[in-house]
């Protein structure tokens, strides 16, 4: 059998074998399809993508045991002999796009051309240089915007914070935010920047510990170079946005002279004798420290401090709000699952436990418990494991990890952080049946509060007031009930 195409490196080929050996020079995947449906030829692109074995020619299209999702959906498709791409979903979650083709002369699809979509953005990013960093992504540099709208719902402080942030700045008032490290200042700060800026404005931000003296005036303010020329510092580049200022009580004091000036007329030090308009740029600083105490022992500028505080906001630490705490884990479970093959589901009793941990880290403590949650998750022998690396080495699980001196502004945490030291010997740990089920109250412990409970009863407007009289005497009586029948079941 001669050549139907000698020079040809496909049509070259003088049996199906050999036509078939030559469709492995493809990068993509190609099925071969008859009108009924019939699979003529498979390469060894397709076969990976798809998880197929060697023998799989000659068959029919509906009988290949093809491991990704959204398989049906082509199937559907080629039956309607409907042309398009499909998105599949191969082993190890990888991303496929599949293209059915055929001629147009043609009344079935002939080709289904797979593509490994990770695999060609690697190559064309490679090409044409779209990544500096290359193929590696950390997930420190994944982050996931803050979902305000929902913490404003679920914490009043979060809300009031924002809206008198939103104020502020719509009027142009300069806005020092203050609260711990890792309490979220600088996403509170971009924020503030987007309620009244577009996609335009620039947002640049200074870290005012990052260098030295000499070297943070220039690039705060620009230099001069060798020709004289004026290279512009972050406040020029910031005209028309927002500086925000994070750590600005690390600014130098001679620094600081030079920043009073410009926040008084607006000017930079070269502008001085020049007739250009001013610089006009929106500020807000942060800081993890109190400047009016560094104002007394006189490292910071009174007259500065007072230029930037016009309006303060105070970030509460996490262990104060509570009902952020599940959502920031789903928010933070959320964008580690996209990075793995199978979604993490962090059990319900770990949840209970960092819902009653003082986290001295805040939020970004957190977001370090949920990542190592997510590792040992895989590999842990148990579900103990997990809580005695998660909380933190100085801990046990179900501890609460409370500051010295720090109270509990909600009721409710207060009394299940009092449940979850004292329901059990806190030596050892709690027993459950099931990794999602609540543990059981200790009865002595029931006994125990509801015999030091004094006797209280609501009046119309649902106030609980102390009993009197023969009511006190009726309800010690039920109490004395109530903790004889827990001591019972407790000895027995």
């Amino acid at each position: 059998m001669t050549a139907l195409w000698p020079e040809h490196p496909l049509f070259s080929a003088t049996t199906p074998e050999a036509a078939a050996e030559g469709l492995n020079l493809f990068n993509d995947g190609l099925i071969a399809l008859t009108a009924d449906e019939t699979v003529l030829s498979v390469n060894s692109e397709a076969r990976r993508l798809l998880g197929l074995q060697e023998d799989v020619v000659p068959a029919s299209l509906t009988d290949l045991a093809v491991a990704a999702d959204g398989w049906d959906e082509v199937l559907d498709a080629i039956t309607r002999n409907r042309r398009g791409d499909l998105a599949l979903r191969g082993a190890g979650n990888r991303s496929i796009l599949a293209t059915l083709t055929r001629d147009a002369s043609a009344r079935h699809i002939q080709w289904i051309l797979l593509r490994d979509v990770e695999a060609f953005e690697f190559r064309r990013d490679r090409s044409f240089g779209g990544k500096e960093a290359g193929n590696i992504r950390f997930l420190s540099n994944e982050k996931t915007r803050p979902d305000f709208e929902t913490q404003r719902q679920l914490c009043p402080e979060i809300n009031v914070l924002l809206s008198r942030g939103e104020r502020a700045i719509r009027q142009g008032a300069r806005i020092l935010i203050t609260g711990e490290s890792g309490v979220g200042k600088s996403e509170i700060a971009r924020f503030l920047h987007t309620t009244v800026a577009d996609a335009r404005d620039p947002f640049m931000i200074v870290n005012c510990a990052s260098s030295s003296e000499e070297k943070f005036d220039a690039l705060l303010f620009g230099q001069d170079d060798a020709n004289g020329r004026h290279r512009p510092g972050l406040i020029e580049q910031a005209d028309g946005g927002t500086l925000f200022l994070d750590e600005v009580c690390e600014i130098p004091l001679s620094t600081q002279a030079k920043l009073l000036g410009f926040l008084d007329d607006g000017r930079l030090p070269h502008m001085q004798a020049q007739a250009k308009r001013p610089t006009l740029v929106r500020i807000i600083c942060a800081t993890n420290r109190d400047l009016r105490q560094m104002v007394r022992e006189g490292k910071f500028r009174a007259d500065l401090y007072f230029r930037l505080a016009v309006i303060g906001l105070h970030v509460p630490p996490l262990r104060d709000l509570t009902p952020l705490i599940g959502h920031l884990i789903d928010r933070f479970s959320q964008t580690i699952n996209q990075r793995r093959q199978t979604p993490m589901i962090i059990p319900q009793r770990v949840r209970e436990i960092l819902c009653d941990y003082s986290f001295p880290g805040n939020i970004r403590e957190l977001l370090n418990i949920v990542q190592r949650i997510a590792i040992f998750l895989d590999d842990a022998a148990d579900l103990e494991e997990i809580l005695n690396r998660s909380p933190g080495p100085d801990r046990r699980p179900g501890e609460r990890g409370r500051k010295r001196g720090h109270h509990h502004r909600n009721t409710r945490s207060a009394q299940r952080s009092e449940t979850l030291r004292t329901r059990t010997d806190p030596t050892k740990p709690f027993e459950f049946t099931d990794r999602n089920e609540k543990p059981q109250r200790h009865w002595a412990w029931i006994s125990e509060r509801w015999s030091a409970r004094p006797p209280t009863r609501r009046t119309n407007n649902r106030r609980k007031v102390p009993v009197k009289g023969e009511d006190s005497m009726k309800t010690k009586r039920i109490l004395a009930t109530v903790s004889l029948v827990a001591l019972t079941i407790t000895t027995n």
